[in-house]
């Protein structure tokens, strides 16, 4: 019995060290995945930035890990602030510092919209929620909500600035027109002007003839015809041509040819994609009286009205 008893001991013997040693590598590798992530490095620099620019206690206090900013009234959880730690310290570090510790630009704009109240991706678009670079960005390949780039509006004949105003009209919407998002203005304008509300239906207004633009930007690509398309199977380029020339992307369409110029169309298609379902609060929607106010010319002075600044991407 005793013999029987120690051969069992020898075969769980072997068992036992090769699980042990199992356990072992596994501890080892989650040690490894948490102190080698994307923003790892960044936070191990944060804090001698800060003692170098005299912030000594706030250095001392830092503690790493993910970072977030929660706005639980529209929907947001911006982790973006895992990497982009200098975002708020404009009026310390200097605006030399290099990417993701750059301080964000501090200008008219973002004074009304501190970043505790709208936080990151309602602007600069991308996935909030994750860790990991890619995973932020979405790659900038699409028009669902990437990361909007430098490299995404060259695609597409933007600049920044341009792509941003798309994401200011969420809010922006009903304004007859807003200072410093001039091709939002000027889409605006056009659609009045082409007189678009005898075929659409926008908000419950308009004819039927064409389809219900309400809610155009949450439109899936994956719907549309790109058969007579040049270019990328995105949103964003099948409006461009469709506007430009409607019967080259849709020969049995009933849409007149408008010949639009490309920046017409261009305009045309960042405010159609801002028409989104987005349940934004009353307070973040602003007075459309206050906009059209501040777009009129001084009262004591005949010089046309100066737009505020435009809105730069981090």
């Amino acid at each position: 019995m005793a013999d029987q008893n120690e051969s069992y001991e020898a075969k769980d013997f072997g068992w036992l060290v090769a699980m042990s040693i199992l356990f072992f590598v596994l501890v080892v590798v989650g040690f490894w995945q948490e102190f080698s992530t994307d923003w790892g490095a960044y936070q191990r620099e944060f804090p001698r930035l800060l003692g170098h620019y005299g912030k000594v206690e706030e250095a001392r206090d830092f503690r790493a890990g993910i970072q977030q900013i929660w706005i639980p009234k529209i929907g947001v959880t911006d982790r973006c602030i895992t990497c982009h730690l200098g975002y708020e310290w404009s009026s310390v570090f200097p605006a030399t510092i290099a990417e993701p510790l750059k301080p964000h630009p501090m200008n008219d704009w973002i004074a009304k919209h501190e970043f505790a109240k709208f936080g990151c991706t309602p602007c600069h678009g991308g996935d909030g929620a994750a860790t990991t670079l890619a995973g932020a960005h979405q790659g900038g390949r699409g028009w669902e909500d990437p990361m909007l780039s430098r490299a995404l509006a060259a695609r597409n004949g933007l600049t920044m600035n341009e792509m941003i105003q798309m994401r200011c009209n969420f809010c922006h919407r009903h304004d007859a027109a807003t200072p410093g998002i001039e091709e939002i203005n000027l889409a605006k304008r056009l659609f009045k002007k082409k007189k678009c509300l005898l075929c659409h239906v926008v908000e419950g207004r308009g004819g039927a003839t064409g389809p219900e633009l309400t809610y155009e930007g949450d439109r899936n690509p994956e719907l549309l015809n790109f058969a007579h398309v040049h270019g990328e199977h995105t949103m964003f380029n099948w409006n461009v041509r469709h506007l430009t020339q409607a019967s080259a992307v849709s020969p049995s369409t009933q849409m007149p040819d408008f010949n639009l110029k490309p920046e017409e169309s261009r305009a045309l298609t960042l405010m159609l994609l801002s028409w989104r379902r987005l349940a934004y609060p009353p307070e973040y929607i602003p007075d459309p009286e206050t906009a059209a106010a501040l777009m009129q010319p001084s009262p004591t002075s005949t010089a046309a009205p100066t737009p505020a600044a435009t809105p730069i991407a981090r």
